[in-house]
């Protein structure tokens, strides 16, 4: 379609700030882990990733890897 382009810093930042993301970290963080984050996130406004970092659950690189868009769309290859 011409004259369409995506606007990738809101869709980035839309991604960054679901917290479907904690559905992609339960595996690695645990289910009471994501919950809690989930929770947080829900109440508080802030983005997943953030309070992941925050406490410490992932290392950043970790993270950042787990939530590369590739990943998520599980086209990103095996994560083990």
């Amino acid at each position: 379609m011409d004259g369409i382009t995506a606007n990738t810093e809101a869709l980035r930042a839309s991604v960054e700030n679901s917290i479907g993301l904690v559905t992609a970290l339960n595996p690695y963080i645990g289910y009471s882990a994501a919950t809690d984050i989930a929770k947080e996130a829900l109440a508080t406004g802030r983005g997943v990733a953030e309070l992941v970092q925050e406490k410490g659950l992932l290392p950043a690189d970790r993270l950042r890897e787990l939530l590369r868009p590739e990943v998520l769309a599980g086209s990103g290859g095996p994560l083990v």
